[in-house]
């Protein structure tokens, strides 16, 4: 199994609509960038331009469908 880091980008301090990061490593190869916001969440894999959006509501539906519970 990969070993996976994150690396986490905090504004400084509460900004209104500033995103807070995570850089997703998998064996010391990057994964991708997960962009969390309070309107929505989005993964832009690595060697990607532009990201993949979902609303919250959506991430929601997805997670409780497709994740692991535990």
């Amino acid at each position: 199994m990969p070993r996976h880091d994150i690396y986490l980008t905090i504004p400084p301090k509460t900004v209104l609509n500033k995103d807070t990061e995570f850089d997703v490593y998998s064996d010391d190869s990057v994964l991708g960038t997960l962009k969390v916001s309070k309107g929505s969440i989005e993964w832009r894999p690595a060697n990607h331009k532009y990201g993949f959006h979902l609303s919250w509501e959506e991430f929601d539906k997805i997670m409780q469908k497709n994740g692991e519970q535990g």
